[in-house]
């Protein structure tokens, strides 16, 4: 989807008050005249700002009301299946990570991208455990970060 100024600019309204009604919720340092809120409530107002920006500077430049339109790249054959294709698979990792762990679960998620890009089976197949590999040294080993392990590939660790 393609939106225009007013768009854009009316949805980061929207978003600003919706940060500055979440951060209200958020508690205050004792003793102190800023808490947990206060980058939450300054993101909040910046988006207000600019969302009032844009709506104003689009409706002067003689743009017009809110209006949406499809993207040119959605016109071509297969791209929303693919868009859909990865939005699938996004939410398949996120499933399916704790439960199988991190490592056959990216190379399932990374073959299957490439082959909805075209990509021949036997090198995504290839490419992916590699790359799922040197995600999970990376990330793991490297900088520390916490994958969801499995009880088959403890080897790998």
């Amino acid at each position: 989807m393609k939106f225009n100024d007013v768009s854009l600019g009316i949805l980061l309204m929207l978003a600003g008050g919706a940060i500055w009604l979440s951060a209200q919720q958020f508690s205050r340092l004792p003793n102190q005249a800023y808490g947990s809120e206060t980058m939450p409530l300054a993101l909040s107002a910046v988006a207000v700002i600019l969302g009032v920006f844009m709506v104003g500077r689009s409706l002067v430049a003689g743009g017009r009301w809110p209006s949406v339109s499809r993207a040119e790249w959605t016109l071509a054959r297969g791209a929303v299946a693919g868009f859909v294709a990865v939005i699938g698979l996004i939410l398949a990792y996120i499933v399916l990570a704790d439960r199988l762990g991190f490592l056959p679960v990216a190379v399932a998620v990374i073959w299957s991208l490439m082959v909805v890009m075209r990509v021949r089976w036997w090198l995504a197949g290839i490419l992916s455990f590699v790359a799922a590999l040197a995600i999970q040294q990376a990330f793991g080993r490297l900088l520390l970060v916490p994958l969801p392990r499995t009880e088959y590939l403890q080897f790998i660790w």
